[in-house]
């Protein structure tokens, strides 16, 4: 669990308020207090560093992430003043961006080991990822 009052850089300022659109959206309740995640249950966690299976329970509350989540991010009302970044270097690949659910399903190690060797994908590996998309398809 990680808790940013604790952060050793001292006291991380508060901008919340009485705000709690990331904890209502957190689809696997890994937020479990105002600035205060359960990093074990988060979908990033699992997506990207679980090498085991991922824990059944959490069967149809991914969406689509395969790959880490956004989901806090995408609700906090703060990042409407987020500017675009301009760096190509942090730019997504494409050959990631036209992979459709289909493609994950038919590509091989060796593909894989072409398409994203220089990409942080690889930090989860081919069967990591063949691991997430299958859960994700699940939707039970």
């Amino acid at each position: 669990i990680l808790d940013l009052e604790l952060e050793p850089d001292g006291p991380v300022k508060d901008y919340c308020g009485t705000c709690t659109r990331c904890i209502d959206a957190c689809p696997t309740q890994a937020i479990i207090k105002p600035q205060v995640v359960d990093g074990s249950k988060c979908i990033s966690y699992f997506t990207i560093e679980l090498r085991e299976a991922i824990p059944q329970q959490y069967t149809g509350q991914f969406e689509n992430w395969a790959f880490g989540c956004d989901i806090c991010q995408e609700v906090c009302p703060w990042n409407r003043f987020s500017v675009p970044h301009t760096d190509p270097d942090l730019s997504a690949n494409e050959a990631l961006l036209e992979m459709t659910a289909q493609d994950w399903i038919e590509i091989t190690d060796e593909i894989f080991q072409k398409k994203f060797s220089d990409s942080p994908l690889m930090r989860t590996g081919y069967e990591g990822m063949k691991r997430n998309v299958e859960f994700i398809l699940k939707r039970v």
